[in-house]
């Protein structure tokens, strides 16, 4: 297939997923298009037989299938394989996403994306409304964005975060803009995320679109082994996951209109207002300027904020027990 007639090019970063690949592979190649796209596959040396398997489709589906197998694992050495082989071999006006654990459920999606971008070329991107699956079977299917027909999101909306917008299997962009990294990208990567930066990215260019229609699955907890079990673990995740994304936002302000400010000004002070409950920091939660924060919040959690900020000592102990605590 030339750069000519291929359109899209569906990404797929793939690392043992032996259970859930063959999924997203039935969804790719059974999309029904008028145009030609491609599917990038990266296995990033899994240890089980997720390689197997993306070596079986390829050699089915040589004319869409594109697969790169690694030596050695890419994010152990903290390489983005986006950068490094997706955006440089992408032939096409649109890049697409799914991860390996992740699948498609509409074989119409693409040509529903690709026929919106088409007729309106002021826009970055469409997403769509995905199916949320716990795997570890804890709760129900749910709407990855709650039911509110389709709408288009702007940058003000992205900002709140990724639960906001749209799952990232949803995603059909232009390359041109969301392969051109800006600052804030870098800095996200380096704390491990790239999806919320690329979705700022996009709405830097011009409005998304979100048709909601539930074409796509997101397995949530398809691998618990990734998410340490122990409660002290999550905790520096989470604190290191937040202090990252308040360091994008604070470099995204450079980029954005005065206008827009406000709303990211907002979500810096959400951030530090989160820093402050994970570290324990009951007393400074309730001050200005994170008291109007406090103020929206329930009844039940006021109840366990005053009481932490009454008896510090036993909060100490407690948050000591429970390895919040260096």
């Amino acid at each position: 297939m030339s750069n000519k007639d291929c359109l899209v090019t569906v990404m797929c970063a793939a690392f043992n997923h032996e259970e859930y690949i063959r999924s997203a592979l039935e969804g790719f190649v059974n999309q029904k298009t008028d145009f030609g796209f491609e599917v990038l596959i990266n296995d990033d040396k899994s240890t089980d037989n997720t390689a197997a398997v993306i070596r079986e489709y390829a050699e089915k589906y040589p004319e869409i299938i594109r697969p790169f197998y690694q030596e050695v694992n890419l994010y152990s050495l903290h390489k983005d394989v986006y950068d490094e082989f997706f955006y440089p071999n992408a032939r096409g006006k649109y890049v697409a996403f799914c991860e390996g654990d992740d699948y498609w459920v509409d074989p119409l999606k693409l040509q529903k994306q690709v026929d919106f971008m088409e007729a309106h070329p002021e826009y970055s991107a469409c997403v769509h409304n995905s199916i949320v699956h716990d795997c570890s079977g804890s709760s129900p299917d749910r709407p990855f964005i709650p039911k509110s027909g389709d709408h288009d999101l702007f940058l003000e909306d992205a900002v709140k975060g990724m639960s906001h917008a749209y799952h990232t299997s949803s995603l059909l962009a232009k390359k041109d803009i969301i392969a051109d990294h800006k600052d804030f990208y870098f800095i996200s990567c380096s704390y491990g995320f790239s999806d919320y930066p690329d979705a700022l990215r996009l709405l830097l260019d011009g409005p998304i679109r979100f048709l909601d229609e539930d074409m796509s699955v997101y397995r949530l907890c398809s691998n618990p082994g990734s998410w340490s079990s122990k409660l002290s673990s999550q905790y520096k995740k989470l604190h290191r996951f937040i202090v990252g994304e308040k360091e994008m936002l604070t470099l995204l302000k450079a980029h954005v209109k005065p206008e827009q400010l406000p709303a990211i000004e907002h979500e810096i002070l959400e951030r530090e207002y989160e820093l402050l409950f994970i570290e324990g920091k009951a007393d400074e939660m309730v001050k200005p300027p994170y008291r109007e924060i406090y103020k929206k919040q329930s009844l039940s959690y006021k109840l366990k904020i005053t009481l932490k900020r009454l008896f510090p000592r036993l909060h100490a102990k407690y948050r000591e027990k429970r390895g919040y605590e260096e």
